[in-house]
């Protein structure tokens, strides 16, 4: 048997887990109500904020996920409602107070950046072989911000165990497949071997395996249609 036909007792093993998230489904986000920060208005944000750690004397190290990481890292995210990021050393206090004074000058949510993906990092989290330096905040040269980004398995697995089972109610769709093709993932297998390098089954299982068979055929049709232009990450 192939290894993409021994998903088939995976997806079996996690029947209850499908019964669940079908049954209590996640609100979805009304993106035409939220105020959204675009690339150029992130990287201005961060320079800033990068600024004021450097007048302070301060270098502090930055990972930036989800959609802020995106937008940073490639070619296929424009906008994000937030920067989800989380220090490497030191207390997220260091970076919440001057990033209140952004916000109150650009008229922004004090939730603009904030640390709430610190609970879905998974086994390992900040671990350095799983993240890559974006960028040096305001200046390579005397940095007072770096930004680390993950790396293209880890930010499609924290996708992965985000997505919804119903594919179409899943705003966060496109960005799954485009991780995909960047990560140029070559079968069923392999994907979910990806989710399971980041996450506990039991974190991914009951919504992945369920969509699986779907998710490839949206992925092997958003190969077809981008490949003239292709989707890239960190590159």
């Amino acid at each position: 048997a192939s290894a993409d036909e021994g998903i088939g007792a995976d997806i079996a093993r996690f029947a209850d887990l499908v019964v669940a998230e079908k049954s209590s489904p996640r609100p979805r986000m009304d993106r035409e109500d939220e105020r959204y920060i675009d690339v150029a208005e992130m990287r201005d944000a961060l320079a800033e904020l990068g600024q004021i750690l450097q007048d302070q004397g301060q270098t502090v190290d930055l990972a930036v996920y989800g959609g802020s990481c995106l937008m940073l890292a490639s070619n296929f995210r424009e906008s994000s409602g937030d920067v989800d990021a989380v220090t490497f050393h030191e207390d997220w206090s260091i970076i919440q107070k001057p990033a209140n004074a952004i916000a109150d000058r650009r008229l922004w949510p004090r939730d603009w950046i904030n640390n709430s993906v610190q609970n879905f990092l998974g086994k390992t989290p900040l671990d350095p072989a799983h993240h890559i330096l974006q960028g040096s905040y305001p200046d390579p040269a005397r940095p007072g911000l770096r930004v680390f980004v993950p790396t293209v398995h880890y930010a499609l697995a924290m996708k992965l165990r985000a997505m919804r089972i119903d594919l179409d109610e899943d705003k966060d769709l496109d960005d799954i497949l485009h991780l995909m093709i960047a990560a140029t993932v070559k079968d069923k297998a392999e994907l979910v071997e990806i989710a399971r390098t980041f996450y506990p089954e039991k974190e991914f299982g009951g919504k992945l395996y369920p969509a699986l068979d779907d998710l490839w055929e949206d992925y092997l049709a958003a190969k077809e249609r981008l490949q003239n232009d292709p989707p890239r990450y960190l590159g």
